[in-house]
């Protein structure tokens, strides 16, 4: 591997092994690597840009929170500015837009006539933009200059927050998917100021339905016997609790309805989940708490987003009560608790070799060895561990095994340099570690970019790379990833942005957002527009690193939590980034992919200056072995492609062109290779300023391989599951093949949800061939002759002759090229399966089976050819 430097490093490693006769107390040790508990000196030699020194700062020191608020502080929330501000920029507690301020709660929601739809031609960009104005502040009767709001309380789709000064004070409570805001107060009683007269138009005393200026609905709640005093612009209440409701109509039966529910306060809310490894169905019961501050606890009303009612499996909407987002109509349920239901569909650790070239293949593979990381940041050397972690799979399923382990030997020099925090001093680093922040909860590595550590930004980003890596060195070498190994540290990271419920040290699923159900980038959401989210399918990528790591591990607990993840955030990014069933996004918007969601907006725009292919591609990169969810919903693959090229203008991608190539290879692989031909071998050497035919972090190999495998696979099928975590199902001419791949020592028996039944060896790759299918459950009434002369069978990749002896048989299983193994599975009169591996001779695989004679036989094959595991159709004899 031409990488001079690289090896150097390595070779430091080796003659200055991590051992030291004092241990360094600013330290942690985690297995054989550790983070630093203190800022480290960060080596500034190497960076000529101011802004990216600024990058490595750390995050805030001030975190606005009450003593109520304790352990690692949630970052990466659409509530995260009410930390990070002294009162909170805007967010968007659909179906509610906020803002905290001196004065109270400033209270908004978009409807239809608020949204507006920008198209800036000469940028390349469009908008859906949502306002964010005041339709009325709620604030308190004897203060209104409070000096901040804290964090007082949160759950997973809930906060609390907190203004005091002198003995006055003011709580609200509100959330994404909540129709209320709550206001508790001390020292005080509610007010409510309007920038414009109201129209009243149900006056109860205690409740009162108004509409804005512009014809918004709201109802205002205050208990029985509290009633409204509404002198023009300023109402007020004497009550110490109010609640104030988004209401989607004026109707009576409505506002009592909303009535009911208005006097129960959340207090608690949780996303539960629960996976079924036989089906792969994915629930999540949704349940809020709540607590009466009058009368009796009669629950509440949650409005549920469109990826969550479309998988809506128990909990009954109220008909015709839908409240307008910018990310479409929230439908109400009437109760504290619902459920949904989704089907994980699986991920692999890479696409099987099929169909390929292997000469080709192999050369691509060898010139990949000359690449090198575009950077020594997170990112940047995460997009490179990422590319390696691709690459070694591929070469192992050649039968270049050498080469696979330099792939992988390359990628644990630079997962150890990484993962200890010390060098051979056992100082703490400059470059090239973590370290913990107390203060915030987090593993923040250095060199850092795009606000990982000033910002906690992109962390399931960055790390996923990371996990990537050490899933694929994993998968070969097992004993690397024990806890007092290498694996601990790799935990460490994974604690960072995907921790459970009860850490004591990282905030629960720091990056994902249980209720929007997806992830969040930026972990402090200071913006006018709220949190954002660009790059969803680097969110996937990371889930599916957790799931590799999951298996490479046999990490029961992680694997739950990894798939949930992804299967969920799947279900959002076919919403609110894709639009799949073409519901969300406005009629008039031209693209058929949101870049950027925002709470409050959606951009078909980046964060660079970017051109029409980036604006899509940033949606589906790294093309991976956890990709295949992007093309689910082929009628949409084929709109969003159609759009692309009528954007750009022709097949001249000028940018990341096999970015386009894999992706049109879901649904036409042969145009994609037609496309791929006519380009990709213009790329003859690595250049990272250039990355007009090869993205930065991919390689000619693997899109080579992608595209020709997906070619020779057919189209994804999600429809059909499997009770394994790494498999795949595709379609090709109407008829299923099956992939899976066992991370288990021993072989496996893997079940697919039609019927099919496959025996998958050991750490290997399992690919059927077209047509086959689970064996007969009885034979043929006239069974037809194995072949032409009844003893022979010729098949494209072997061919099979039967000799009768006696009693006895002998199958004889030639392979056109050489198979590592080849297995027999067959049944005596329809008895029970038996599976035997057969015996090599002078490149010929036999088995006798004895005491056959006029018995009816059923049997097929499995055996590899090139790296992959294939399976024949069943036969039967005589």
């Amino acid at each position: 591997m031409k990488k001079r430097w690289f090896w150097f490093v390595l070779a430091l490693i080796v003659l200055f092994p991590f051992q030291s006769s004092f241990a360094n107390q600013a330290v942690k040790e985690v297995g054989k690597g550790s983070f630093s508990l203190q800022y480290p000196p960060i080596d500034f030699d190497n960076i000529g840009d101011p802004g990216y020194a600024d990058q490595q700062k750390e995050p805030p020191e001030t975190i606005y929170r009450t003593d109520r608020v304790e352990g690692p502080m949630p970052t990466n929330r659409w509530w995260s500015s009410l930390a990070v501000d002294t009162y909170a920029n805007n967010h968007y507690p659909h179906p509610f837009s906020v803002r905290q301020n001196e004065k109270g709660l400033n209270v908004f929601y978009d409807a239809p006539h608020n949204v507006v739809v920008h198209e800036n031609s000469g940028a390349g960009t469009w908008h859906i933009v949502g306002a964010i104005s005041t339709d009325f502040t709620i604030g308190h009767s004897n203060e209104s200059n409070f000096n901040d709001a804290k964090v007082d309380d949160y759950g997973d789709w809930h906060v609390r927050s907190l203004a005091e000064k002198n003995q006055s004070s003011l709580a609200f409570t509100y959330g994404v998917g909540i129709p209320y805001i709550y206001a508790e107060y001390t020292g005080g009683h509610a007010v409510i100021d309007f920038p414009q007269n109201p129209q009243i138009w149900a006056q109860q005393g205690h409740i009162i339905g108004f509409s804005t200026h512009d014809n918004k609905q709201y109802a205002a709640f205050a208990p029985e016997g509290s009633n409204w005093e509404t002198n023009g612009q300023q109402w007020e209440n004497p009550s110490e609790f109010i609640s104030v409701a988004k209401l989607p109509n004026t109707d009576a039966e409505t506002l009592a309805l909303f009535a009911e529910h208005a006097y129960s306060v959340v207090r608690e809310t949780r996303a539960d989940y629960a996976v079924n490894h036989e089906t792969n169905e994915v629930k999540t019961t949704y349940s809020a708490n709540t607590e009466a501050v009058a009368g009796g606890d009669n629950g509440t009303l949650l409005a549920l987003y469109p990826h969550q009612y479309r998988h809506l499996s128990s909990g009954d909407l109220v008909d015709g009560l839908n409240l307008f987002t910018i990310r479409g109509d929230m439908k109400l349920i009437e109760g504290s608790e619902f459920e949904t239901s989704l089907t994980y569909t699986g991920v692999l650790p890479s696409l099987p070799n099929a169909g390929i070239d292997t000469d080709r293949l192999s050369g691509y593979l060898h010139e990949a060895r000359n690449d090198y990381p575009t950077g020594q940041d997170t990112y940047e050397l995460g997009k490179y561990l990422g590319k390696l972690s691709n690459l070694a799979p591929l070469a192992d399923q050649l039968g270049e095994q050498e080469l696979g382990d330099e792939f992988r030997e390359e990628l644990q020099g630079h997962l150890e340099d990484w993962l200890r925090s010390t060098d051979e001093n056992n100082a703490i680093k400059g470059e090239n570690l973590f370290y913990y922040n107390e203060n915030w909860g987090t593993l923040l590595g250095y060199h850092a970019a795009h606000g990982s550590a000033v910002r906690i930004n992109d962390h399931h980003f960055h790390y996923g790379y990371f996990v990537k890596a050490a899933a694929e060195v994993a998968r070969a070498n097992p004993d690397w990833a024990q806890d007092d190994e290498w694996g601990g540290m790799v935990n460490e990271l994974i604690r960072d942005f995907a921790a459970d419920r009860e850490d004591p040290m990282y905030p629960y699923l720091r990056m994902f957002d249980p209720y929007s159900g997806h992830s969040w980038a930026d972990g402090l959401a200071t913006f006018d527009s709220g949190n954002n989210q660009e790059s969803s399918s680097e969110a996937m990528h990371a889930w599916t690193n957790l799931i590799l790591w999951a298996e490479a591990t046999n990490d029961q607990e992680l694997l739950d939590r990894a798939i949930y993840l992804y299967t969920t955030e799947m279900s959002a990014i076919n919403e609110y980034f894709f639009d799949v069933y073409d519901e969300i996004h406005p009629p008039e918007y031209g693209p058929e992919i949101v870049t950027i969601n925002w709470g409050g907006k959606m951009d078909h725009a980046t964060w660079w200056n970017s051109g029409a292919v980036e604006k899509y591609a940033i949606n589906w990169l790294p093309i991976h072995g956890g990709a295949l969810y992007l093309g689910h919903h082929p009628e949409y693959v084929e709109r969003a492609y159609q759009a692309l090229k009528q954007t750009n203008g022709s097949e001249d991608w000028n940018w990341w062109s096999n970015m386009v190539w894999s992706y049109r290879a879901l649904t036409d692989p042969n145009d994609a290779q037609r496309q791929m031909e006519q380009r990709i071998d213009d790329y003859t050497e690595f250049d990272p300023g250039d990355e007009t035919i090869i993205e930065r972090g991919s390689t000619k190999a693997q899109t080579y391989q992608w595209i020709t495998s997906l070619a020779s696979l057919g189209q994804v099928n999600p429809e059909i599951t499997a009770n394994i975590p790494t498999y795949a199902v595709f379609n090709k001419d109407g008829e299923s093949v099956y992939v899976a791949y066992n991370y288990d020592d021993e072989a496996r028996t893997v079940l697919f949800s039609d019927g099919h039944e496959a025996t998958v060896d050991g750490n290997s790759y399992y690919v059927s061939q077209e047509g086959s299918g689970p064996p007969p459950t009885n034979p043929p009434e006239e069974p037809e002759e194995p072949g032409d002369d009844g003893n022979v069978i010729e098949r494209g990749d072997f061919t099979v002759s039967i000799e009768q002896s006696q009693s006895d048989r002998v199958i004889t299983f030639t392979p056109n090229t050489p198979a590592r193994y080849v297995d027999l599975h067959y049944r005596i009169n329809n008895g029970n399966q038996e599976n035997v591996r057969m015996q090599l001779e002078n490149g010929k695989w036999f088995l006798m089976l004895p005491d056959v004679e006029n018995k009816s036989l059923s049997f097929r094959f499995t055996y590899e050819k090139d790296g992959p595991q294939y399976e024949s159709e069943w036969f039967t004899y005589p």
